[in-house]
């Protein structure tokens, strides 16, 4: 199943909500978030061997928490839509 994300949201500045059109709502833990930044790393690092892979992986989440809007990070990185 393919689901697109409705929104995501601080939930009552306590953690992160995400929101599905389905009306699902998923609050990821951080082991959650661990193993699928671990895939999505691994990932890259199948899809650009000898290159950066992983390491862009862990550049971007670095961007991103610190609040690079994401039309900047998508030029930085040459991320697909």
């Amino acid at each position: 199943m393919n689901l697109k994300i409705n929104k995501i949201t601080k939930k009552e500045g306590q953690w992160v909500e995400v929101i599905f059109p389905n009306g699902w709502r998923w609050i990821p833990s951080f082991q959650e978030l661990g193993e699928i930044l671990k895939l999505i790393g691994e990932c890259e690092d199948e899809r650009y061997i000898g290159g950066k892979g992983a390491g862009m992986v862990i550049e971007f989440c670095k961007d991103a928490i610190i609040g690079i809007p994401y039309e900047e990070l998508k030029r930085k990185y040459q991320l697909p839509k």
